[in-house]
Formats: C-alpha cells, structure tokens, sequence
C-alpha cells in the first residue's frame, strides 16, 4: 500500500505546484491498484428505442421554435482546440523518415504531395519555400519531396507539426483561406447568436499557443466589425494543470523522470469539465475544433444544430415546468403519474416499481430529483462501417439503467455478451452535443455533480522508453456528464466532417 511517507519533501512542493494535494494523488494511486469497471451496456440505443429521428416537419417546428428563442438566451460554442496536429501529419512524418533511409515513401503522404495545390495552404507554402531559396512547382515537378515535407512540418518553413488544429488553413475561397479557428467563428454566427444580439465562443487552447490565438482572433474580430453587426466574444482558456494525473509503471508505482521528478500527464478531455463549468451561458454548443466545413457546405450543419437547440428548449422548458410544480409540492395524483408516463416515454428514463405503491410525497421528492438536473441533446450518425463507441442504455452499479455515451475501449470485448451489444449498435457519436446548465430558476448547476468519477480509463502509454500507465479522466461527455438527461437524435452523416488526418481536407465536403 503506498502511503503518504512515498513522497518527499521536494515531491509534495511538485504536487503542490500543480494545483493537487497528496490526497489526491493517494485516490489517483488507488484508482491505479483498483482499475476501473467496464462499462456495462444493456442495449445499443437505436431509433427503435433510445434514438429520436424527427421526420421534416418536425424538424422544421423545432427550428421554428430555436429561431423565435433564441434571443431570450445566453448561447455560447464551446470548442475543445488545445491538442497539437501531430497526428494529422503522423504520414508526413513517416514519409521523411522514408526519405532519408532511401525507402518508398506511404502511400497517403505521395497522395498529400501530388494533390498539394488543392491544400489551402497551397500558396502559403509556395512562399515560405520562396525564403528557403527553393521553388516548390520546380521541387513537386522533379519529384523531389523532403523539403517540400520539411516546409510543412518544421519551424523554417509552415511548423505545423507544432501548431495546434486551430490555426491551420482547412478552406480556401476566393480571395483568402479560413483556418479551423475563423470557420468555427463563422459557423457560429449561422445559430449560436443569442441574447443582445451576441454570439460567445470558447476554446480550450494550450498556454503556448495563446499569443498566436490572441493575435489571431484579434484580426477576425476586426474583419467581422466591418461585415456584420453581432457582437462576437471570443474567449479562451487551459486544461487546468490540477487535472492532470500521476503517472506509474507498471507495477503502479510513480513513475519519474530522469531528475527523479514525477510525471504527470493531461487527465484527457474530460478535464475541460471544469472549464465547460465555468462559460457563464444556460446554452452551450459544443464540438470537436476539426469537424468544420466551409461556408457552401454548411447548410445540413446549421440546420440539425437548430434542430438539437430547438429541440432542447423544448425538453427544458416541459423539465421546468414540471420542477416549478413539484417545487410547490401540491400537485395532483393525475399530473404526477403524467410526470412519469413523460420521463419513462419521453426522456427514457427507468421508473422503479416501487414508486407505483409510494405516496405522493415520495413521488415528489424521486421525480425532482430526476429532472432537477442539467440537460444535453447529442447528435448521433448513422454508422457507416464497424461499430464503435456510441449511444447505449448503461446499467450503473446501483442497477439504474440510463442513456450514456460510451467509448468502445470503455466496453470489456472479451465478453461475449458485451461484445454482441457493441456489434449491434446502428450509431456513433459525432460530439454534436447541445447542454442547458442552468436549473429551473436560472441557477447554473455545479456540473462536477452529475460526473461518475468511476469511469475513468486507464491506458497503456510509454515514457522514455519505458512501458508506463496514465489515466484519463471521465470522458467530457462520456462518464463527466454520466448524471445528465441525456437525449440522442439523428442526425445525418453530412454534417460530421471531421480532419483526422492531413487528406481529409482533400475529401468533397472541404473543397
């Protein structure tokens, strides 16, 4: 058992520094001895149970019912933007590797050299092999790939295998190219402008890449001064260094560095929890900074986006009412069994039997509970090929079955059973989610409340050579919003177009 007396003086001042205690360090050791519980799926949430799929009129009453009040709201995007490309480039990278030691060089980086004028940063490029004395159509025409590679990737040339997703040029019109960063601003003036005529978007950023966002942003806001009259606030903020995670061999004891410092790793994206916690808006969209399109592709996006917003302020405003009920407490047998009969076929929420024999009272006090919590309304995709992580009926260790999000690494596949349900789900999660954080009188909830800190995950990761185990935090909108209503719609493939790799930009919807 490792106790307290492990760590030194100069330990515990480290600790310290980043914003943890001893303590927590202790539980994350436990949680290392211990492991984490597999998630247990009951059933894939399909469109027969668990998914709603909204037919066009429908789907036109809720964007309908978002247009009309959207400006009664304080709305904000909220895009988690803080990781570095590299694996974007990871082909390109491979490809130097391959040059140097006189090998073919991967099939995808010879598909990225022979279709660079398609590239945004095509021209951009072209320039900054200019200032290396080299002429880039010269070098494409002779087949003569490094230093063309070497402009893309290194500090003499583009550097982008050092900057994050946000600030690379994905589109180019006309007369100028938008990176990551411009397009997700833009696509926010299109739905996500509420109250005083404002639109509030957030990124998560690394500290490094703060002075180029700054400047960045600060030539956006200045080009959208002169074309439209929407306040545009954009803020940003860091992983918090205090969620990060000790990290140990294999043995699970800390591992150190070379100095003998310990090292600590970033908690994932479920440590933006607590910066999600702090955006001061009652609606939030959020989305992955990659998953952008530009402008004469963004019809679907805007749409479904109107349809989630619509359709939360639907749910939340039939969830308040029934709270602003109970909160009274006199309320009528009859409405009290339509509270049920709303959250079992509506939210799809499990109703124990014992409520059916309970007293009024007792029916009070179990239904606020229930829908006295924040709410989110996720766009789901239908799955295309292999089944991944995605929408299922999760059984929590109480019992309680409930809608949850679900990694495919968080499902135990050496079950048999386990690995039927996994193979049986029809949709995968997109991260198109829309969250009201606020209770039913305008309060916003402490969203660390409704997080199942039981879902972390632990992986297998190396660390100077050396085999080592680091843990992740419960997934943003996995295991951290566990104790949300949660609420799956269908939404087309159109509008997940998501940059994992550098020729996805090549792919129809970004050109």
């Amino acid at each position: 058992m490792t106790s307290k007396s492990t760590f030194s003086a100069s330990d515990k001042k480290q600790i310290e520094e980043h914003g943890l205690t001893i303590a927590a360090i202790e539980n994350q050791l436990a949680d290392f001895r211990r492991g984490f519980q597999p998630a247990a799926i009951n059933a894939a949430a399909t469109t027969s149970n668990g998914i709603v799929s909204f037919i066009q009129r429908q789907q036109q009453s809720l964007v309908n019912l978002f247009d009309e009040s959207a400006s009664d709201y304080l709305i904000a995007r909220f895009i988690p933007a803080s990781g570095a490309a590299t694996r974007m480039f990871r082909d390109l990278f491979s490809a130097v590797e391959a040059i140097k030691n006189g090998w073919d060089i991967p099939a995808p980086a010879e598909k990225f050299l022979k279709n660079l004028k398609q590239f945004a940063f095509y021209d951009e490029l072209k320039a900054a092999i200019k200032k290396n004395s080299h002429d880039l159509d010269k070098l494409l025409a002779k087949a003569d790939w490094l230093p063309v590679l070497e402009a893309v990737l290194n500090k003499k040339g583009l550097n982008f295998a050092s900057k994050p997703k946000a600030f690379i040029p994905f589109h180019r019109y006309k007369e100028f190219t938008r990176t990551a960063l411009e397009e997700q601003i833009y696509e926010g003036l299109t739905h996500a402008v509420g109250n005083n005529n404002t639109l509030n978007i957030h990124f998560t950023i690394s500290p490094e890449h703060e002075k180029e966002f700054k400047a960045l942003t600060k030539e956006i806001l200045a080009e959208l001064k002169q074309k439209c009259d929407i306040t545009v606030k954009v803020t940003h903020s860091f992983q918090l260094k205090s969620t990060d995670t000790i990290a140990v061999d294999m043995d699970n004891n800390p591992v150190r560095d070379r100095n003998g410092k310990l090292v600590f790793r970033p908690g994932g994206h479920g440590a933006l929890l607590q910066n999600l916690n702090d955006i001061k808006t009652e609606m939030v969209f959020l989305k992955n900074i990659d998953n952008i399109v530009p402008d004469w592709h963004r019809d679907d996006t805007i749409w479904f986006k109107k349809v989630l917003g619509g359709y939360l302020m639907q749910l939340v405003n039939d969830i308040h009412a029934y709270l602003i009920m109970l909160d009274d407490g006199n309320v009528e047998d009859e409405d009290l069994n339509g509270m049920i009969s709303y959250a079992k076929e509506k939210l799809f929420i499990e109703i124990p039997e014992w409520l059916e024999e309970s007293d009024s009272l007792e029916k009070i006090d179990f239904l606020f509970g229930v829908f006295n919590r924040p709410v989110r309304v996720c766009g789901m995709v239908k799955n295309e090929g292999e089944p991944g992580g995605g929408p299922f009926f999760v059984e929590d260790k109480n019992g309680n079955v409930s809608l949850q999000i679900v990694e495919s690494s968080q499902i135990d596949t050496s079950d048999v059973a386990q690995k039927k349900i996994l193979h049986s789900s029809t949709h995968f999660n997109p991260v198109d989610i829309v969250c009201w954080k606020n209770d039913f009188n305008g309060q916003a909830f402490d969203l660390n409340d409704f997080c199942d800190p039981e879902t972390g995950f632990i992986a297998k990761k190396s660390f100077e050579g050396k085999d080592i185990k680091a843990m992740e935090l419960p997934g943003l909108w996995n295991g951290a919003m566990a104790d949300w209503i949660t609420m799956f719609v269908e939404v087309p493939l159109s509008t997940f177009n998501p940059v994992k790799e550098i020729n996805d930009l090549l792919r129809k919807m970004h050109q």
